[in-house]
């Protein structure tokens, strides 16, 4: 799983499909799997396998991936990432607002823990026996 960078300029006449619900989901997963490498290990919801172009698209699916976004983000460093829409069956789907906000805030995190990654405290000296000299 790699990572790859979030489309965080939606407009009213850009088109969620396949690739762009893999990546989202994706991109979690890898979030999830960094977040676990610098804080302590917690679950998030199985999100299944990648969509393709003939697969369809559920209000619980789109919903799991808006709840792992918050699990994350409460697993970790808080920080804002909007209010969640909870989209019900057969109603309106998923808009580019929404899209815009949870693309943004996994790219927030994204830098958060690349940051908290990268400036990670160690020890500034070697612990153990040096050549066998006694303190």
């Amino acid at each position: 799983m790699s990572w790859e960078e979030p489309k965080t300029n939606w407009t009213r006449n850009d088109r969620f499909d396949a690739p762009n619900y893999n990546r989202i989901k994706n991109n979690l997963l890898f979030l999830h799997n960094m977040a676990e490498t610098l804080y302590q290990p917690f679950v998030i919801g199985e999100m299944g396998e990648d969509k393709d172009y003939a697969s369809f698209y559920y209000a619980d699916e789109i919903n799991l991936l808006a709840d792992n976004l918050e699990q994350i983000c409460a697993n970790i460093y808080p920080i804002a990432i909007g209010t969640k829409t909870v989209y019900v069956q057969n109603q309106a789907f998923i808009g580019y607002e929404d899209l815009n906000r949870i693309e943004g805030a996994v790219l927030r995190i994204y830098t958060l823990l690349k940051e908290q990654k990268a400036n990670k405290s160690r020890l500034g000296f070697r612990l153990g026996n040096m050549k066998g000299e006694r303190f």
